[in-house]
């Protein structure tokens, strides 16, 4: 279950940001977000990220702040979702996305592109990514 919550707050974390506040994806329930907050809980803790950066992420502002990169970083690494190189592993993004169609396309064009360019070190490579994915996927795009 962990990795399936990974993967969705991978997806999540990387579109609505650059079409405004228009909430979450339909696809994300309470019991998700509720299965995703000890970690999003202990992600705050340990980055120290401000509660105003996560939410100006998710009205399409993006603060250059390294606790919010690193928050992101930490999300990816809770749930799993980082391989040996400590890069972003994005087979079970796309898993995930395999059970929706409607965003499959769009989605795995978003992975492909965005992991070619993202780069720096943890933090700025999950930032980097978002900001990417959440220009080119803005329907499959929140931060937790």
């Amino acid at each position: 279950m962990n990795k399936f919550i990974g993967t969705l707050c991978l997806v999540l974390q990387v579109g609505i940001a650059f079409s405004g506040p228009v909430g979450r994806p339909d696809f994300v329930s309470d019991d998700m977000i509720a299965l995703a907050a000890s970690v999003v809980n202990a992600c705050q803790t340990q980055t120290g990220v401000a509660t105003a950066d996560i939410e100006a992420v998710r009205s399409g502002q993006w603060p250059d702040s390294t606790p919010l990169k690193c928050y992101m970083y930490c999300l990816w690494e809770q749930f799993g979702l980082v391989d040996d190189k400590r890069e972003l592993s994005l087979n079970g993004m796309l898993t995930f996305f395999q059970r929706i169609p409607a965003y499959r396309a769009e989605v795995q064009t978003a992975i492909r592109e965005c992991k070619e360019i993202a780069n720096g070190d943890n933090c700025q490579y999950a930032y980097t990514f978002n900001l990417c994915y959440a220009k080119l996927s803005p329907r499959t795009y929140y931060l937790f």
